[in-house]
C-alpha cells in the first residue's frame, strides 16, 4: 500500500494581508488542486470590504471571537462554533465588530486564494508580525493587479 498523504508539519507561511494574520496550512498544490486551507486572525475593527471570488467558493469556521458576515443581502453575526459558505460569484463582506480578535479556519475551493495571499501578503516568521502600515497608492495598484489575476474583485456601491 502506498501512502499518498501530504503532511504540513512545520510551515513559515505566515502573512499579513489587509491587517489580517494568515497562515497557509495547505495549498492546492498539496491537495491535488482540490482546496486551500488558511488559518486567519482578524483584529477587532478589521473590515475585509465587500468583495467577490469569481473562481472559488469560501467556507469559514469560527474558532474564537465573533465575525459579522454579509453574503449577498443577508448579514449575520457568527461566534465560535459557527460557520458559513459563500459561493463563488456572490459578493460577501467580513467585519470583526467585536472587542477582540477573531480566529478562524477558511477553506477555499479549489484554493487559488492561498496563492493570492502568498503573492499579495507581507511574509513574516513565527510571531514577529510586522506592524500595520497604511497602504500606499503603489500598494493598492499591486493588490488590484493581483486580485484581478486571481479572480477576485472589490465591490463598490454605485454612485447614484
Amino acid at each position: 500500500m502506498t501512502d499518498t498523504g501530504i503532511f504540513n508539519i512545520s510551515s513559515n507561511r505566515n502573512y499579513v494581508l489587509f491587517g489580517v494574520r494568515m497562515r497557509i496550512l495547505l495549498t492546492p498544490a498539496q491537495t491535488g488542486g482540490q482546496f486551500g486551507l488558511v488559518e486567519g486572525i482578524m483584529p477587532a475593527g478589521t473590515d475585509a470590504g465587500l468583495h467577490v471570488h469569481h473562481r472559488e467558493d469560501e467556507t469559514m469556521f469560527i474558532i474564537g471571537g465573533s465575525l459579522e458576515v454579509t453574503i449577498g443581502s443577508e448579514t449575520r453575526l457568527l461566534t465560535a462554533g459557527d460557520s458559513y459558505f459563500a459561493p463563488r460569484a456572490v459578493p460577501h463582506r467580513l467585519r470583526n465588530t467585536g472587542a477582540g480578535p477573531m480566529r478562524s479556519l477558511m477553506i477555499a475551493t479549489p484554493g487559488e486564494f492561498t496563492n493570492f495571499v502568498a503573492e499579495a501578503g507581507i511574509a513574516f516568521s513565527g510571531d514577529d508580525m510586522p506592524a500595520p502600515t497604511p497602504p500606499t497608492a503603489e500598494d493598492f495598484q499591486k493588490i488590484g493587479i493581483l486580485m484581478e489575476a486571481h479572480g477576485l474583485g472589490m465591490v463598490f456601491p454605485s454612485a447614484s
